[in-house]
């Protein structure tokens, strides 16, 4: 491997660090949002819990919404461990990289393909993450309470 490809190789593993460092980051402030709207759906469940006259039908619609909430926030969790392990392996790889050992070269090269995808899979993502990035609706709207309008 030549000078010039073995430099761009060290900046492309020190960009694929950065990138696994805020895929994780990404991934903390999911499970963060996820927990939120959970906690959400558990207060609209025990508020129903104390209130007379609540009927059983809002009750199990809100303990589904509870539990579809408790499934996504195990689904983030798991999203961020791979996330972490991906990191760690990523720093791993980056650090021990040197670029006069031949057997270490196509290790790199594996990692940073599975990290840094071709362009075109890295605007997919990006399109999807900003697409999850819209206001997280109430998880239950008591009867009776109004819609607040402009």
């Amino acid at each position: 491997m030549s000078a010039a490809s073995t430099g761009i190789l060290r900046t492309e593993l020190d960009s694929a660090v950065a990138a696994s460092r805020e895929a994780r980051e990404a991934a903390e402030r999911e499970l963060h949002r996820t927990r939120a709207v959970r906690s959400r759906a558990a207060e609209a469940l025990e508020r129903t819990a104390r209130r007379p006259g609540c009927d059983e039908d809002e009750r199990a619609r809100l303990r589904a919404e509870y539990a579809a909430a408790d499934r996504v926030v195990g689904e983030r969790r798991a999203d961020l461990d791979r996330a972490r392990e991906l990191e760690h392996a990523v720093t791993v790889v980056a650090g021990a990289y040197d670029p006069s050992h031949a057997p270490m070269q196509p290790v790199a090269a594996a990692l940073l393909e599975s990290v840094a995808p071709a362009p075109a899979a890295r605007a997919s993502r990006a399109r999807a993450a900003r697409g999850s990035a819209r206001r997280a609706e109430p998880a239950a709207r008591l009867r009776g309470t109004r819609p607040r309008t402009a």
